[in-house]
């Protein structure tokens, strides 16, 4: 597949999928730096995540962190565990602002690089 293939299939907030979770339940997000001209300092609402991996590399429990934002450079990956800690719609998005929004218009009250977590 070709690089113009793939970027048919990218999706951007409204088309991005909710999450569904329950009180409690751990997700586990991938965070992968694919293109080579953007930082994108990703976040969380609704609580910290846990970083447990870097590029493929389980991080040792002692060094575990939490965060509710991490820079993801070009081609890097980061493994987190997020957990539903209360009710809601939470947004998992880049916090750059033109990276949250489709050419700089809000859809739906986003874009782009944007999903929602929904709690319940």
């Amino acid at each position: 597949m070709s690089a113009c293939d793939q970027l048919k299939y990218a999706q951007h907030y409204p088309s991005t999928e909710t999450i569904n979770a329950k009180i409690g339940q751990r997700i586990r997000f991938r965070f992968i730096g694919s293109n080579n001209a953007f930082i994108h300092p990703m976040h969380i609402h609704g609580g910290p995540f846990k970083i447990i991996e870097t590029d493929g590399n389980p991080v040792p429990a002692v060094a575990q962190i939490e965060k509710d934002t991490i820079n993801v450079a070009p081609g890097e990956r980061y493994d987190v565990i997020w957990t539903a800690r209360e009710q809601g719609k939470w947004l998992l998005h880049c916090h750059i602002a033109h990276h949250a929004t489709n050419d700089n218009v809000e859809v739906e009250g986003g874009g782009g690089l944007t999903m929602i977590i929904n709690v319940t």
